[in-house]
């Protein structure tokens, strides 16, 4: 029997209270019978050392009484024992898990990290099972459980370290959250019951992203073990994009440096380099303090390619570098067919063509042709939009469609009734009555559904009113004899002004009013231009691509899927794209070309968060309730007296044995007073004696 407040039994001290009081008699028991006592002197009686106890049934009961309340007020219990929470000797299911993220590129900092593993490894018997893993922005697994068991006991040890000796820091970001949760996943394969560990290894840099570890349900014997990696040189400095496209006029991107809070050199440069160049004549001074950042403007890039970005004077090299692609202008092609000449002002194609200029990131060409001369047309992958103002022969229609079903935009602007037959056939329904609206002065533009994507741009209060554009003709349009037809716009007498007819994975759209002057004056208002490049943007069938990229983030490949296609990567190696592969997963950051009908710059550089190589403090970690082991035996020790004392306290709360202890308490007190009450009335022995 164990004690859950074992101090109450001090209270058995109390027993020696009735023993004296039983000892110590002041008056005298026996009676005597005087005649008279006026002429004696009274005196207390004399204790002598000669007492001894008496009553002793009634002493008996009144210790137990008070033995009964200290026990249990002490609280008893039969207790069961706690297994220890960490034997070394015992066989465990144990993980491996190493960081393989590019802060770990810092001086010493890889080499350390392996001296650990390897230190590690050699504490694993051969009766254990063991699974190494290695995580940056993914999780990787290099040796499996199933793996590990298949192996000859007496080959284990040098297989794994084999496995290690060929890791490899990578460039990825340090997704903390997600190797931990991988690392529980195949844990949780393990028998029932047994011990599980996980030994994390990781420079513990600040940047680690801990996503997926709140509330995270750990298995109840998993104990992980973190080793922190320190590097041997203090501080680091980061070179990284800026947010946004903020330059300067000539095109000098916007850079920002991030100096750690341990951090020695406050001096760095920035400098432009290429291959076989040990320094830089355009080196610019940039002065951060420690754990501060700031934003540059870099120096002016040289011309020709392969140059890159570098952040000078910094020991930690690995986040030195940032790759910019050089801007390469994106071709586009834009159809138009019509019958008008360029130069004639009162048509559409004059307009058309005054609308789309080349920039430094597009170069847009207008190809016109006859309504007959769409032959070997509309193939070419730069092709993003079609624009009708004249009859199709019936030849072409289908061409047309085509077009449409590949996932490009085509408008049919409506400038007379003679396009009805071209209308009814491009949209593959019933004849469409095409008549010419009666307008008193002018229509204006008074319901346009900003929620849809081609009128997404002005869906701004400074770039909603079209009120101020005059129709002065338009063509009258029944939508419902165009099956899925959507009005985008309409006119302030009700009449569509534009539709929107999905056809395949691409769009075609229809004008009922044409832009030149005799129509309207769209041409010369502000909308003009945005519409029209909203409507070429809806064509784009490539998919969303950007020139600059992180490691880890997919890329989405531009052009057709299934196309032959090739990248050059960055030490000038080749390597195909898969057939129907849409995207890209780079591994080193660097400069890429992708190779399709023509060339495709892109960089792809190193993640922010890499450069953040403070320590993460302990607190955020032990405040995700990670299951941390102890070390020590002493600690272990520790671990397992608190995890008595719960046991204890819910055995004592079930056994309750403290109330059968006051039940017999209470029965003591009856008897011990029954006892006495007996006691006192009996007569004394002499009085009892019959005198002869």
């Amino acid at each position: 029997m164990t004690f859950l407040a074992p101090i109450f039994l001090l209270g058995a001290l109390a027993i020696a209270g009735p023993i004296l009081f039983h000892l110590i008699r002041r008056n005298t028991k026996d009676k005597f019978t005087f005649s008279s006592l006026m002429f004696l002197r009274q005196d207390p009686p004399t204790v002598t050392r000669k007492s001894r106890l008496e009553d002793i049934l009634l002493l008996l009961l009144r210790c137990a009484i008070l033995a009964a309340l200290c026990l249990a007020f002490a609280r008893p219990f039969f207790r069961q024992t706690v297994t220890a929470a960490y034997d070394p000797t015992a066989g465990t299911h144990t993980i491996l898990l190493i960081d393989t993220s590019a802060s770990l590129r810092r001086p010493g900092v890889w080499d350390a990290a392996l001296a650990k593993a390897r230190a590690e490894l050699k504490t694993v018997k051969n009766t254990d099972t063991l699974a190494i893993l290695t995580f940056a922005d993914t999780t990787t697994s290099l040796l499996r459980f199933d793996q590990w068991q298949k192996i000859a006991e007496p080959n284990r040890q040098a297989a794994a370290q084999q496995t290690l000796d060929a890791l490899q820091p990578g460039w990825g970001a340090t997704h903390l959250g997600n190797a931990l949760q991988t690392a529980t996943d195949l844990l949780a394969e393990a028998p029932a019951g047994a011990r599980l560990r996980v030994v994390l290894l990781t420079d513990r840099q600040e940047g680690s992203s801990l996503k997926g570890l709140q509330g995270l349900d750990w298995p109840e014997n998993l104990q992980l073990t973190l080793h922190t990696i320190e590097p041997k040189v203090d501080g680091n400095a980061g070179l990284h994009r800026a947010p946004g496209r903020g330059g300067d006029a000539a095109g000098s991107p916007r850079v920002r440096v991030v100096n750690s809070a341990d951090a020695t050199r406050e001096q760095f440069q920035l400098a432009w380099l290429t291959d076989g160049q040990d320094d830089s004549t355009n080196a610019v001074e940039i002065y951060v303090p420690a754990g501060r950042s700031r934003t540059f403007t870099a120096p002016r890039r040289p011309p020709g390619d392969g140059w890159w970005l570098e952040l000078l004077g910094d020991e930690a090299k690995f986040d030195n570098e940032l790759f910019i692609a050089p801007e390469a202008p994106e071709p586009v092609r834009i159809h138009y067919v019509g019958t008008e000449r360029a130069d004639d002002t009162d048509q559409m194609r004059f307009y058309l063509e005054r609308v789309f200029s080349k920039t430094r990131t597009q170069h847009v060409t207008v190809l016109a042709h006859e309504p007959n001369g769409l032959d070997a047309q509309l193939a070419h992958p730069d092709d993003r939009l079609l624009i009708v103002t004249a009859p199709v022969p019936q030849p072409h229609i289908a061409r047309i469609r085509a077009f449409c079903e590949s996932g490009h935009s085509a408008l049919l602007v409506l400038k007379d009734d003679t396009l009805a037959p071209t209308l009814a056939t491009l949209t593959a329904t019933g004849p469409v009555p095409l008549a010419e609206a009666v307008v008193q002065k002018y229509s204006l533009l008074a319901q346009l559904d900003f929620e849809h994507p081609l009128l997404a741009p002005f869906n701004e209060p400074r770039f909603s009113d079209f009120t101020k554009i005059h129709f002065w003709k338009h063509r009258v349009i029944d939508p419902a004899r165009l099956l899925g037809a959507k009005v985008v716009a309409k006119f302030d007498g009700g009449d569509p002004a534009l539709l929107h007819l999905p056809v395949g994975r691409g769009n075609f759209f229809v004008l009922t009013s044409g832009w030149h002057p005799a129509d309207s004056q769209l041409a010369l208002s502000s909308k003009f231009v945005p519409l029209l490049y909203s409507m070429m943007e809806q064509g784009d069938t490539r998919g969303a691509f950007t020139a600059a990229n992180l490691i880890g983030t997919p890329i989405a490949l531009p052009g057709e899927v299934g196309a032959v296609r090739t990248m050059i990567l960055p030490d000038g190696k080749s390597e195909s794209i898969p057939p129907k592969t849409a995207i890209f997963h780079a591994k080193s950051p660097g400069l890429y070309t992708l190779k399709t009908t023509r060339e495709v710059p892109f960089a792809v550089n190193l993640s922010p968060n890499e450069s953040r190589t403070d320590p993460l403090p302990m607190e955020r970690l032990e405040g995700l309730k990670l299951p941390f082991a102890k070390n020590s035996k002493k600690s272990a020790e520790i671990v397992q007296k608190r995890e008595q004392a719960i046991v204890d306290e819910r055995l004592e709360k079930r056994q309750k044995v403290w109330r059968w202890l006051i039940l017999a308490a209470i029965l003591l007190v009856l008897m011990e007073t029954f006892v006495g009450g007996w006691m006192w009335r009996r007569p004394p022995a002499e009085t009892t004696q019959k005198t002869t």
